[in-house]
């Protein structure tokens, strides 16, 4: 079940709002876990079974590890984060691996719903146990409403149990303005999902399957292409975001915000600053810092860099695409710190242009499942031959897709002193950020029946990074 789907808007949701408002406080926390719980089952069935063993193992060894000395609290540290990135690594990664040696083997990969999120929700709450930065939880439930709060569990944000320990303990009941303010951002990343990431993925699907098929791909088609994927992943993922810390501040959490429009970066140091923050922050704290970070010299930095977007890679998928796709990034951060530009302020119309070509470059292995569509589209991308696009992307070019189209590639022009995300330009006012109701109320409404249109109308699409 997925928030853009007619079960979640017209059943789910509306029944989950009925049931816990009225609740006292006192009860609204038991009446959210059981619900989320359900959530989760109705999406993943027997697949339950992964989650609940990460949130039993990371909660009980969280309390064992705080009352030894500090040595062996180290051994059941490691020993915890190993149990609990196990079910991972056994349904994401043995299946490829599998395939390596047994060709007659299958390396399709179905991943129970939400693991990656779940499993580093447990390693962030037991490394900062570790680390002092946390007390252990000794409520199971309330350890079990922040893994399983329906609104983060299926992809993020990664939300640390010390940025939600006190409202999950206070259970303060939402003003006014949190409520309009978390209605109308869930239905603006709504409208960004099912009209604007939907439209593009046509597109996007239309140039890959070309490209899969061996088809020779002009400038056009692959540029198309590009561009239609890297609207389509923004909108698909901040829309994702943004309904999601939408539903937690309508129940009075408020979740890390997980972009700050990307796509108006200058540099690839910026742009890692502004994609999926909480993501970046959680490699950042919890393996490039262990690693040395840029405390023990240049070599050693390099090698925590290289290491922290290997990982990284191998999260979204064991393949090549993705290692490569890593590896651009990671070269690119290494070239700065070399040159000195992710400091400089020096030609800046320059290195917007730059890094906006780079942003869609590296796209385009992200989306190919193999090397082969990888390079059929960078081919097309370099090639000076100016056709018009295939058949089959063709059909896909409506107005609506064009107006789509254009949308993703202004993303790009945004002013990049601006500091206001659009979504709180367009509806919170003076340096306080004071809610304009009549403004959020509009929006939401004209964003909220643009989403549920074009969610009954077009088919059933999962958003992208339910995949990971």
């Amino acid at each position: 079940m997925v928030f853009s789907s007619t079960a979640f808007l017209f059943a789910f949701l509306p029944f989950v709002l009925i049931v816990v408002y009225p609740l006292r406080r006192a009860w609204q926390n038991a009446a959210l876990l059981a619900l989320s719980i359900l959530f989760y089952v109705w999406g993943a069935g027997a697949d339950v079974r992964f989650i609940f063993t990460v949130a039993l193992v990371s909660w009980c060894l969280a309390l064992v590890q705080r009352r030894l000395p500090k040595p062996w609290s180290s051994v059941v540290l490691a020993f915890s984060v190993l149990l609990v990135i196990l079910p991972l690594l056994t349904v994401k990664y043995v299946p490829p691996m599998t395939a390596l040696f047994d060709p007659a083997a299958s390396a399709e990969v179905i991943l129970p719903l939400g693991i990656s999120f779940f499993t580093f929700h447990a390693i962030s709450y037991l490394v900062d146990v570790a680390r002092g930065q946390l007390p252990p939880e000794r409520r199971i439930d309330q350890y079990f409403l922040y893994l399983f709060m329906f609104p983060h569990q299926i992809a993020g944000p990664i939300v640390r149990y010390g940025e939600i320990r006190t409202e999950i303990k206070a259970r303060l009941r939402p003003s006014t303005d949190d409520v309009i303010y978390g209605l109308s951002r869930f239905s603006w990343g709504l409208a960004k999902k099912a009209v604007i990431a939907d439209a593009c993925g046509t597109v996007a699907s239309a140039v890959w399957a070309d490209a899969g098929t061996g088809q020779p791909m002009n400038f056009t088609t692959a540029w198309i292409g590009a561009i239609a994927f890297t609207t389509q992943i923004y909108f698909d993922f901040s829309g994702y975001s943004d309904m999601a810390i939408g539903l937690a501040r309508v129940f009075g959490f408020h979740f890390p915000e997980n972009f700050a429009s990307p796509y108006r970066s200058a540099s690839a140091t910026e742009f890692w600053r502004r994609w999926h923050m909480t993501l970046s922050r959680w490699f950042r704290d919890y393996v490039y810092i262990p690693l040395g970070g840029n405390r023990h010299g240049v070599v050693r930095s390099y090698i925590a860099l290289i290491i922290t977007f290997a990982l990284t890679s191998l999260w979204h998928g064991a393949t090549v695409p993705y290692l490569i796709w890593g590896g651009l990034w990671s070269a690119a951060l290494m070239v700065e710190r070399v040159t000195g530009l992710r400091k400089t302020e020096r030609l800046y119309p320059i290195r917007r242009i730059t890094a906006a070509l780079f942003i869609v470059f590296t796209w385009v292995a992200f989306r190919s499942p193999t090397m082969n569509e990888a390079l059929g589209v960078w081919r097309g991308m370099v090639q000076p031959d100016f056709g018009w696009p295939t058949p089959s992307v063709m059909l896909t070019l409506t107005p609506l897709v064009i107006v789509c189209l254009v949308i993703g590639v202004l993303g790009f022009a945004i002013p990049g002193r601006s500091s206001q995300r659009f979504f709180d330009h367009l509806v919170l006012a003076g340096q306080e950020n004071v809610l304009r109701r009549p403004r959020a109320l509009v929006l939401g409404a004209v964003s909220l029946a643009l989403g549920v249109i074009f969610s009954m109308w077009t088919s059933f699409s999962p958003f992208l990074y339910f995949q990971f």
